[in-house]
């Protein structure tokens, strides 16, 4: 890549060269794996299932030396294709959802040399939770962190059932569902003639947070900028949600959806756009964009290349039009309330996707991704399958200038003009006339360094280009969070067997075929074998391989984590040896301490003892008691005498004794062999003799009758 497209050579680095290699050649759609947060960048590694952090600010003019780069490998990788990822404000939490799932990975702290994570080791496991509440049909349209929340840990998701669901994802916990509802009807998914809800656009695409309102603001009538200050309770305010449909309606969704756990919010919709347009200003609305101004600034993007810039304001009717009237007075299945809201239309600009010789050249369509600038609100960013796009506002300043006047110096003079209209410019084409239909040239990344505003693009080639962007130097108000309760559901997790049960799925099958006694034509057999065979290459094989793949993606992903967990283990091992080898030092060294203040404390002791003992004056009592005192030690010297005096005689008493045992040992009678020999006999003879004259003794009482 040439240095007038790389001047930070990223390309040269070695996270990104392995980066090319590992990136799927196959996909078609325009992604965003790259996020960038406080000059750090981090981008997703399919290969290894891993999010990969570079320091760029670092990096900045060391073009000589390869930075190193951190790698923050989750603990429970996702399943699922990683398209998105998406961090939260406070840096603590990332957000990694596809289509298929959403999983939510802690990131860990920073400290050391140039605030590397965890001071800079270079795989870090960290903390990861995978979704597994939706269906085998459900995709996730967006999912986004939720503004308004003071623990920055609710992830708000829109599915393509029409359903938002609102997680709470606090750190060290499981994430909790907190509250889902629904913004339409939900799709049919079974074959019909009827064309369903998302055939004629009336699924929701996209949404995002609108400027935040106070939820009764007839409270606050009347009161002047610091009563309602200290009056505005964080409940009362609340972030109102733009719901894009595919058909360019807009719905709008109010109430405070973090802190009310039991309504529902109320959707109202569809907003009004002025002026009204035959066509509802387009029918191929693919993305929706708030920014955050005083009124608000909708961007809604087309996939022919349309962009439409509109204000949110409130909408004038007449009192006496009655046609206005919500869903639910028709009995729908859903509520949609009237909005008081509407839209209007200042301009509209059309960007050029792709690079297109003539007007006659066929013009491509893709869906258009939105990207705001956090450093500078006059413009935004457009990443699409052509290339990306830079869109400058003027607008903003003119509301921001019109806001600061006071009201009354307010004229038709200083209001907002539309002289000034807005730009698009096009920064990186990937796509010509000649490029082919199907040929994919996607964005895969999008990120921006601020101070000064750089632009970081990871293109479907793998080539990552950085530009330089003006830099207006706009610093946003950043309010503390503050703690909040609330009652939940946990989210239940789908184990990794029954996803690949559910994505072996199919819906035809080739069942054993009984034809019968009649015979078939060649014909008849060719069409029936070409049938069998379109169905097992389109449902079954196809199935098969995608399920291999996600097998070798999920084994891949376990065998780098379980040698990360060997190391990390044997790391372990000796830092516990370390320990207990230090532990043991400490307690030799306290046990010296120990026998050292006490031998301390004795010595302190007897200094008192003596200095009272020496003290030159003594009172009669304590001269009583020193003459007591000598008179014990007498007494106890006397009887240390006279215990010496009785351990002699005990001595002498017991060296007697044994003297005496002595001799009687020496007088015992010892009788030879043949003596005993002859002792024995006659004593058995004797017993013999006495058993003869028992027995006779009992006869004779027997006869007698004694």
């Amino acid at each position: 890549m040439s240095s007038c497209t790389d001047p930070l050579h990223l390309n040269e680095k070695r996270l990104f060269k392995e980066l090319k290699q590992s990136l799927p050649g196959n996909t078609k759609e325009t992604r965003n794996i790259l996020e960038i947060r406080d000059d750090v960048l981090y981008v997703w590694n399919a290969e290894t299932c891993c999010l990969q952090t570079l320091n760029v600010g670092a990096s900045r003019g060391k073009f000589d030396k390869d930075v190193p780069y951190q790698t923050l490998q989750p603990t429970d990788p996702p399943i699922f294709e990683v398209t998105n990822v998406y961090i939260n404000e406070t840096a603590t939490q990332v957000a990694l959802w596809g289509s298929l799932g959403i999983a939510v990975m802690e990131l860990p702290k920073r400290w050391g040399k140039d605030a590397g994570f965890q001071g800079g080791k270079d795989t870090i496991i960290c903390a990861s939770h995978s979704f597994g509440d939706f269906g085998a049909t459900t995709e996730i349209r967006k999912a986004r962190w939720h503004p308004g929340s003071t623990s920055d840990s609710h992830l708000l998701v829109l599915t393509s059932e029409n359903t938002f669901r609102l997680y709470e994802c606090e750190i060290n916990r499981t994430p909790r569902l907190i509250k889902s509802w629904k913004v339409g009807p939900t799709p049919s998914t079974s074959p019909s003639k009827i064309p369903n809800f998302a055939a004629l656009g009336d699924t929701a695409v996209d949404f995002d947070f609108a400027t935040p309102t106070l939820r009764k603001p007839e409270l606050f009538a009347g009161k002047n900028i610091k009563e309602a200050k200290h009056a505005v309770d964080w409940n009362q305010i609340e972030w109102p949600i733009l719901v894009l449909r595919g058909n360019g309606e807009v719905l709008v969704v109010r109430d405070n959806v973090l802190y009310d756990n039991y309504d529902k919010p109320v959707v109202y919709g569809s907003l009004s756009m002025h002026p009204p347009a035959d066509d509802n200003y387009g029918i191929d609305s693919c993305s929706i964009m708030c920014i955050q101004t005083t009124p608000p600034i909708v961007v809604i993007a087309m996939c022919s290349g349309r962009i439409y810039h509109s204000i949110l304001l409130k909408d004038s009717f007449d009192e006496d039009e009655d046609d206005r009237k919500t869903w639910s007075q028709y009995g729908s299945t859903y509520s949609l309330h009237t909005p008081e809201d509407a839209l209007y239309i200042y301009e509209c600009i059309e960007m050029e996707l792709g690079l297109l010789f003539t007007d006659d050249d066929k013009k491509y369509n893709c869906p258009i991704h939105l990207h705001n600038d956090k450093g500078n609100k006059s413009r935004y960013f457009c990443s699409h399958n052509a290339g990306i796009h830079m869109v400058s506002l003027p607008m903003v300043s003119q509301l921001e200038d019109y806001i600061s006047i006071m009201d009354d110096k307010i004229d038709d003079s200083c209001l907002p003009s539309l002289s000034n209209q807005s730009s698009s410019q096009y920064l990186i084409c990937t796509r010509t006339k000649h490029t082919g239909k199907d040929e994919p040239t996607p964005i895969l990344g999008f990120g921006l360094i601020q101070e000064p505003c750089v632009l970081i693009a990871l293109l479907h080639t793998g080539d990552v280009v950085d530009l330089s962007v003006i830099d207006l130097h706009y610093l946003p108000r950043i309010e503390l969070p503050e703690p909040m309760v609330t009652s939940t559901k946990k989210v239940s997790k789908e184990p990794f067997d029954v996803y690949i049960k559910n994505m072996l799925k199919h819906e035809s099958s080739q069942p054993i075929t009984k034809l019968g006694n009649r015979s078939m034509t060649p014909r008849e057999c060719v069409e029936l074998l070409f049938r069998a065979t379109q169905i097992f290459r389109g449902q079954h094989f196809v199935r098969h391989d995608k399920a291999r793949e996600e097998i070798g993606r999920k084994l891949r992903a376990l065998k780098a984590l379980k040698t990360h967990l060997l190391k990390e283990l044997d790391i372990l091992m000796e830092t516990k040896k370390e320990l207990q080898q230090t532990a043991e030092r400490l307690a030799e060294r306290y046990e010296d301490i120990k026998d050292k203040q006490e031998e301390l404390a004795r010595r302190a002791e007897e200094v008192l003892r003596l200095v009272n003992y020496k003290e030159p004056s003594m009172s009669a009592m304590e001269r009583a008691e020193a003459e007591e005192l000598r008179k014990m030690e007498d007494k106890i010297q006397d009887l240390r005498v006279r215990m010496e005096q009785l351990k002699k005689k005990a001595a002498q008493q017991t060296t007697s004794m044994e003297n005496t045992d002595i001799i009687e040992k020496q007088k015992e009678i010892v009788f030879s062999s043949n003596q005993e020999g002859a002792i024995k006999e006659n004593l058995g003879q004797m017993t013999k003799d006495i058993k003869n004259m028992v027995t006779q003794v009992k006869k004779l009482e027997e006869e007698i009758g004694i």
